[in-house]
């Protein structure tokens, strides 16, 4: 109570709502809820409910009112429901506890909240907590009750590889009328602690606590190949565009949806718009002059190879591209019977045809090293990452094509 109710509610705005708890004043305006001010409330007043708060937790059931996740023990509300653990068995400490776990959650874009189990990042959001305090008491038309929301962009920014000034924390708020902050991005969450660890491997609870609350569950994240994914971009295309790749990550999917996945990892945080590329089997184009699809173009071709995990794929893609290139102009006639060759197999989405095709190529090639050296390792990879690979090809042949076409 010495650190954590002076920082949440002692003040007039609060730095989280705070239920239907002895802290709670029902009778709120509007305007009121969403400043996350207490109207006509004096200092006396504030401490009174704190102690009506205590006293609760003393001698009262550990409900939602004094027990943040805990279920109402009113039958008729949408967040009723049967405990396991006998009512004598639960230690009034857990009460207190599940404020500061409450506090310490990470909300993103979706509606969830995620309590990660790392402390050195749990430390780091109760940082930003002081920061929040700071902010809510000196910007008058900056909203309260936002924690959440103000711990996934805090985390962002103090993990900022490039902007660690510590001056400019208004630049999280919202520009236009009344003061809040955006809801993260959860890719962006994701890619910002897995560039802060050197082992960004944690456990999370995901829910949702309002109206009805939510429960996801408990998800493993194994950040590390995001990591990697993020150092795979700077190599192979410069850092100065890596920030705004980054933000692709995890467009494909919902977070909600990335969850039923059981973990979230690299396959989570798929750009949007690839899946369709990998079925489709087309060649995949971008205007060298439209500054977002280049940026979109190269972050698909990271993402494919951070998903095979071996970087030597990346440069036996170029390589096969390549040599899939100079076929189509090599020989002394039917150029355009290799081209459509050359375009069915690179059409094809999956092992069997693959190596179908690729047969009528290397019997016609005047090199065919580098084509059976390719067909051995789509024979002898795993299933799942031969999408991956074909793909990586066909974004490979792509960017040569074009330079053929350029010159």
């Amino acid at each position: 109570m010495e650190i954590y109710y002076p920082l949440f509610f002692k003040e007039e705005k609060y730095l989280m709502t705070a239920g239907n708890s002895p802290f709670e004043n029902p009778k709120l305006s509007w305007k009121d809820m969403i400043l996350g001010k207490k109207p006509f409330e004096t200092a006396e007043r504030r401490e009174e409910r704190l102690r009506k708060f205590i006293d609760k937790i003393d001698t009262g059931l550990a409900d939602a009112s004094i027990a943040v996740g805990y279920p109402s023990i009113d039958t008729l509300s949408t967040t009723s429901g049967q405990i396991s653990i006998p009512q004598e068995q639960i230690d009034p400490a857990e009460s207190y506890l599940s404020w500061i776990g409450a506090g310490l959650g990470v909300g993103v874009e979706g509606g969830l909240t995620i309590l990660f189990d790392k402390p050195e990042l749990l430390l780091d959001i109760f940082e930003g907590w002081k920061v929040y305090r700071g902010l809510l008491n000196t910007t008058p038309n900056m909203r309260g009750n936002q924690i959440n929301t103000w711990n996934a962009q805090w985390l962002r920014k103090k993990y900022d590889t490039v902007d660690t000034s510590e001056s400019n924390n208004t630049a999280l708020l919202t520009k236009d009328g009344l003061a809040g902050i955006d809801t993260l991005p959860w890719g962006e969450l994701l890619v910002a602690i897995s560039r802060h660890f050197s082992d960004p491997k944690m456990m999370g609870y995901v829910y949702n606590i309002g109206q009805t609350n939510t429960t996801v569950g408990f998800i493993p994240f194994a950040l590390s190949p995001i990591r990697k994914a993020h150092q795979l971009y700077v190599r192979y295309f410069g850092a100065d565009k890596c920030e705004k790749a980054m933000q692709l990550f995890g467009t494909a999917l919902g977070f909600s949806m990335a969850c039923r996945g059981g973990v979230i990892g690299m396959r989570a945080l798929e750009p949007k718009g690839l899946t369709a590329i990998m079925k489709s089997g087309k060649i995949p184009s971008y205007k060298p002059d439209n500054e977002d699809q280049k940026i979109q173009f190269q972050t698909y071709q990271i993402w494919l190879l951070a998903m095979l995990s071996n970087e030597e794929l990346w440069n036996k893609a170029e390589a096969f591209a390549n040599t899939l290139q100079a076929y189509t102009v090599g020989g002394k006639s039917g150029r355009t019977g290799r081209s459509n060759a050359v375009k069915q197999l690179l059409e094809a989405t999956n092992k069997k045809l693959f190596i179908e095709r690729m047969s009528g190529i290397v019997e016609n090639a005047e090199e065919t090293c580098e084509l059976v050296e390719i067909a051995s390792i789509i024979n002898v990879m795993p299933a799942d990452n031969v999408p991956y690979f074909l793909t990586l090809i066909r974004f490979h042949y792509a960017v040569i094509n074009r330079q053929e076409t350029i010159n």
